[in-house]
């Protein structure tokens, strides 16, 4: 145990006190910060971009267009004048001119095509659409309270039977933001403890430096070593994300951005529960790549075959991506279903069947126990394919060889 734990200290304390380590820990912080600042940015963006517009029309017709409240546009209430209204065109105070006659017969919207606010075209059809229609049910006698009536969207409340208790929400929108963000994270850890993986025990075999560790210590402690140390370094970022977390609450928690977000709200409507399970999930979906990236690199018999190696398992994360698509539509489709209980696949898709009322608690559970069993037989074929082929050099790469051995075996 001893050994074991050395060679766990050896990797840590390398890794901890490199700076890729740490950008390693600070990229995904910096990713969302950057994603936060730009979602920020486009909303006040959005704000200060509102055209204005003078509106040509009778007093009745532009007091009614004012009266909509118009969102995506402004309308400049003291033009009255079409001569007026062009000259301010031309000097660039205003962004467009709309023009509609008493009977709605002729509508027409002149505007700048230099300015960079944005073009409400859209908007305006559709609320010009609704004072035309008032217009001609007055004239057929209608009151604007029976207009309404005629008018008014039909509302369907939606009654849901076998849904499974779980969320406490009742729409998709936040099943997909939770599981959009569950993926990312987990992108993000596995494709740098994947490499991290290659490095520690592809780099030693491939560099003939196995020969003069492996007198010191078997190979079987070596790798239990070097899986442990990485595990190490796991919990160690999961530490410091834990702390930014804490710190990050307590310096902000009173600013009127963080307030502006709305966290509270959006957290109230997670359970504890299902956060527990989607954390268990993809830590152990976690191990289960790293253990398969170690028995990829395991039969690396060059340097540089380990970019090749670490490649292929990170070409497997993008197929629980895709399928995370699918879920999002119809989680329980038959093929969702199983995928939502089988390792490499469940961490991105039983979430989402969760959040959605598709799935309850005892299957994320059923899941969470299919992915623990599947981490140690992973863990220990890994091992044990390591230490049968520590001293063994091919010509060829891993996944040419493991091709060949499959067409050998049919």
């Amino acid at each position: 145990m001893t050994k074991i734990l050395t060679v766990a200290k050896m990797v840590f304390k390398k890794r901890v006190l490199s700076p890729a380590y740490y950008w390693m820990i600070l990229s995904p912080l910096l990713l969302l910060l950057v994603a936060t600042g730009l979602s920020w940015y486009m909303v006040k963006q959005t704000a200060h971009n509102q055209p204005t517009i003078a509106v040509i029309a009778s007093p009745t017709v532009r007091k009614a267009l004012v009266a909509q409240h118009p969102t995506t546009y402004q309308i400049k209430s003291r033009i009255t004048n079409a001569k007026q209204a062009n000259n301010y065109l031309t000097d660039g105070v205003i962004d467009g001119i709309l023009t509609i006659n008493d009977d709605f017969s002729k509508v027409r919207y002149k505007h700048d095509a230099s300015s960079k606010r944005s073009n409400p075209l859209t908007s305006l059809t559709i609320n010009i659409t609704a004072l035309r229609s008032q217009f001609y049910a007055s004239k057929l006698g209608l009151t604007p309270t029976e207009w309404a009536n005629i008018t008014k969207q039909a509302t369907i409340h939606e009654e849901t039977v076998n849904r499974q208790s779980t969320l406490n929400i009742n729409n998709s929108q936040l099943a997909q933001s939770l599981s959009e963000a569950i993926v990312i994270v987990a992108f993000f850890f596995l494709i740098s403890y994947i490499s991290i993986v290659g490095a520690e025990l592809g780099t030693e075999k491939g560099n003939h430096l196995i020969e003069g560790l492996l007198a010191a210590i078997p190979a079987k402690k070596h790798y239990t070593g070097k899986m442990l140390g990485i595990c190490f370094l796991i919990a160690f970022q999961l530490v410091l994300y834990a702390v930014f977390g804490l710190v990050g609450f307590l310096l902000l928690r009173h600013s009127t951005f963080v307030k502006s977000l709305h966290l509270n709200d959006y957290l109230a409507k997670i359970d504890p529960q299902y956060l527990w399970i989607s954390l268990i999930l993809a830590l152990l979906s976690l191990f289960l790549y790293i253990s398969l990236a170690a028995y990829l690199v395991s039969l690396v018999s060059r340097a540089e075959d380990i970019g090749q190696a670490t490649s292929g398992v990170t070409s497997i994360l993008l197929i629980p991506y895709f399928i995370n698509f699918l879920t999002q539509s119809n989680p329980n489709l038959l093929v969702v279903k199983i995928l939502s209980y089988l390792p490499f696949m469940s961490q991105d898709i039983m979430p989402v069947r969760m959040a959605q009322g598709a799935a309850s608690y005892s299957a994320g559970y059923v899941a969470v126990a299919i992915s623990l069993l599947s981490a140690v037989l992973m863990y220990l074929f890994a091992q044990r394919t390591y230490v049968n082929n520590i001293f063994t050099y091919r010509s060829e790469t891993p996944l040419k060889y493991l091709t060949n051995k499959l067409l050998r075996r049919n």
